[in-house]
């Protein structure tokens, strides 16, 4: 890992790439990974598409579509996906609810890296139809062979679709999803990405990856929340229904997907601008070799700022670790609370002054660390001076709240 202090990301024209965002200077934000930021300009675009709809709502949605059909050919290029694959939908839990109603029948294969709220989602469509929910476990530290073999080996005859994250909430990692992919389309079975951290995280992430593919915008590639896609592949778009029934549903998709009557477009119009606004401004490549770096810096710092008081070993070994989120263990007294997370995150908010994420994950509680264009060396130095000390006294004071 990085020991040198990687200095702030400029813009191309040399200001600080902060400055592109409105977030507030009195915290430290280092949780991007749960709702994202915006820049101001993306934010302020949204504002003028909702003054246009307001000055002229008939016209408005009435000339939408090309507006759209142009966002959904740049944020696919983005992606790496075909644009007659993507379509828009307002949250990665919409797309996923539209391929899960179309596919939940005989057996589930999920993994015990979830997200909790797609867990709960494969657990509630299984019960309506009737489907058999298997978990498959693995390990943090796998490695791409190794997190293959456990997500397979869960695989038997009767299973019709395997839910896989592309980047995993509650504990940083990537998992093998082509090769699962290539693997469980040889077997006839279904596969849906929830891709919610992929993109401006991942480089063109939606390739060839399973048959359905659902990501988030408004996460790393910093557009407004609201705003997601979904990508399937012609078979599997064949059977999918839009999550909500309108004009446009007897179309084909992607266009039944997007006649939604009054549904809000400019989430998707703005997200677009945004994304190649960041790409002007700053360069993704360039966030993404930045991000990697920072965060390196950052765990390293704060790792070894633990040790020195507690004289653990505060590393987290992840395999396929994610480049822009990171785990670190936490103090003994803290660690074993995972019930807790929610009230230890909260603590160091209101008392310290750091937006973090508590991630409990297989019993254990750790510190999950996000690093952004916005972010700063000054950012982690300023957790490790701060918040490390104090929450190793909590650790010893028994004290979560």
């Amino acid at each position: 890992m990085s020991t040198e202090a990687p200095r702030e990301l400029t813009t191309r024209s040399g200001r600080p790439a902060a400055e592109l965002w409105a977030l507030d200077s009195r915290v430290v934000h280092l949780n991007h990974g749960s709702y994202g930021a915006a820049p101001r300009a993306t934010v302020e675009h949204r504002a003028a598409l909702l003054a246009q709809v307001d000055a002229n709502p008939l016209r408005w949605h009435l000339e939408v579509q090309p507006r759209r059909e142009h966002a959904r050919r740049s944020v696919a290029e983005f992606l790496g996906a075909a644009p007659q694959r993507l379509a828009f939908v307002p949250s990665a839990s919409a797309g996923t609810t539209a391929v899960l109603r179309a596919f939940a029948n005989e057996e589930i294969v999920v993994t015990d890296h979830a997200y909790g709220a797609l867990a709960k989602h494969v657990e509630l469509e299984a019960a309506r139809s009737g489907a058999r929910v298997v978990t498959a476990h693995v390990p943090l530290e796998a490695d791409a062979e190794a997190a293959m073999h456990a997500i397979l080996g869960a695989v038997g005859p009767k299973t019709r679709m395997l839910v896989l994250d592309h980047v995993t909430s509650a504990t940083a990692r990537r998992m093998p999803v082509d090769a699962v992919a290539a693997a469980a389309r040889e077997r006839g079975i279904t596969v849906l990405v929830d891709a919610a951290h992929a993109p401006g995280m991942l480089e063109v992430p939606a390739g060839q990856t399973g048959h359905a593919w659902i990501g988030n915008l408004h996460k790393w590639a910093c557009g407004v929340r609201g705003s997601a896609v979904t990508v399937l592949d012609p078979e599997t778009a064949a059977r999918v229904r839009p999550p909500i029934e309108s004009w446009a549903s007897d179309a084909a998709y992607p266009q039944n997907f997007d006649e939604q009557g009054t549904a809000d477009s400019t989430s998707y119009l703005a997200s677009a601008v945004g994304i190649e606004m960041l790409e002007a401004e700053l360069g993704w490549d360039r966030i993404r070799a930045f991000q990697r770096e920072l965060l390196a810096y950052g765990q390293q710092l704060i790792v070894d700022a633990f040790a020195r008081l507690t004289g653990e070993d505060h590393r987290v070994a992840v395999g396929m670790p994610a480049p822009s989120m990171a785990l670190v263990a936490l103090p003994a007294g803290l660690r074993e609370r995972p019930e807790a997370a929610g009230a230890l995150r909260q603590r160091i908010a209101d008392e310290l002054g750091f937006e973090t994420q508590i991630a409990g994950w297989g019993g254990v509680a750790r510190l999950r660390l996000s690093a952004h264009a916005y972010s700063t060396a000054e950012h982690f130095e300023r957790f490790a001076d701060r918040a490390v000390p104090t929450l190793v006294r909590w650790a010893r004071d028994g004290r979560v709240v």
